[in-house]
């Protein structure tokens, strides 16, 4: 679905990504876990066209790409249903299209109820669930999340981790989602890749595969050998 090779990026003096490599299969759901800072966002926006880097090549086959952010960004002088719409009216549906899109996502969201309904009338949760509903209304053939629940409790974003593995169910799609949160990372993915260091650097690259569901033993193994990963001071490189 999409390979990044050699890529150099930089923020001034800083060097975040230095002859960086990673690539993903089609309607693989890969995680980006490590600690703030280490370039994941950055990752993120590259694949997104929102930043160039300095050098390397970028190959991603997306036609239909969404975003989602940690700030649910929703357009606060719109309602639900108009929010839900926003990516729609670039692919050209029509208005009864956008409805019935819109009708059969508030109840999997659920938002049943809601659509009238403004931001400023929504808890935390309930905005982000409609700005993943804003995503998966347009049937992204790849979907990037950065942090999309760091801001909730823990009982929301429990709610939100089902929520988002249930429209995937609806709506397969690759994946890459940034966290730093090693429970999360094994839940939701196929694949966790471990960056750290300064320029960032893949230090561990695991598929969690279908045991994660079942064994929780074999779970734990895992997170903690996500921990002990980005805490290893030998993987940190420094100029």
């Amino acid at each position: 679905m999409f390979s990044l090779d050699d890529i150099r990026l930089d923020y001034g003096p800083l060097n975040v990504l230095d002859r960086f490599n990673l690539n993903c299969k089609k309607q693989q759901f890969v995680c980006l876990f490590g600690p703030s800072g280490v370039g994941k966002t950055s990752i993120l926006n590259i694949l997104a066209r929102l930043v160039k880097p300095r050098s390397g090549h970028v190959v991603c086959n997306s036609k239909r790409l969404a975003y989602v952010f940690q700030d649910p960004r929703l357009v606060p002088w719109l309602n639900v249903e108009q929010n839900l719409q926003l990516g729609m009216y670039a692919s050209g549906q029509s208005a009864r299209q956008r409805h019935s899109t819109v009708t059969s996502l508030l109840p999997v969201l659920g938002l049943d109820g809601f659509a009238k309904y403004y931001p400023g009338q929504l808890s935390g949760g309930m905005k982000q669930r409609v700005s993943l509903g804003r995503a998966f209304a347009i049937k992204p053939d790849m979907l990037l999340l950065d942090e999309p629940f760091s801001g909730l409790d823990a009982a929301i974003k429990h709610e939100m981790q089902d929520l988002l593995a249930s429209l995937r169910q609806l709506h397969e799609c690759t994946t890459v989602m940034v966290t730093h949160d090693e429970k999360e990372a094994i839940k939701l993915s196929d694949r966790v890749v471990v960056l750290n260091g300064r320029p960032c650097q893949t230090v561990m690259d695991i598929y969690p595969g279908q045991q994660k569901v079942t064994d929780t033993f074999y779970a734990q193994h895992l997170e903690a050998s996500l921990l002990t990963a980005i805490s290893n001071k030998d993987s940190l490189v420094s100029h």
